[in-house]
């Protein structure tokens, strides 16, 4: 398990300058349905970070949900 965490905050780590560049015209959001919460907007940054931030749900996405219960996914538009 500790594996698995480390592996979501490099995943974090390595999305954040992405996410820090991004424009104002952010279309690409990193969605979580947080239990007891609902629909909880993690990240938005530009369409060209999607690739950091898909990198980010599969692994600390993973971990989210084997942790906490939430369900993580990528939206784009």
């Amino acid at each position: 398990m500790r594996g698995r965490t480390r592996a979501a905050i490099a995943a974090v780590i390595i999305s954040l300058p992405l996410v820090l560049s991004a424009q104002a015209s952010a279309s690409t959001k990193w969605v979580c349905d947080v239990p007891n919460e609902g629909l909880v907007v993690f990240v938005t940054a530009a369409d060209a970070a999607r690739h950091g931030i898909d990198t980010a749900n599969s692994t600390a996405g993973v971990t989210f949900h084997d942790r906490f219960g939430e369900v993580c996914h990528v939206e784009s538009g």
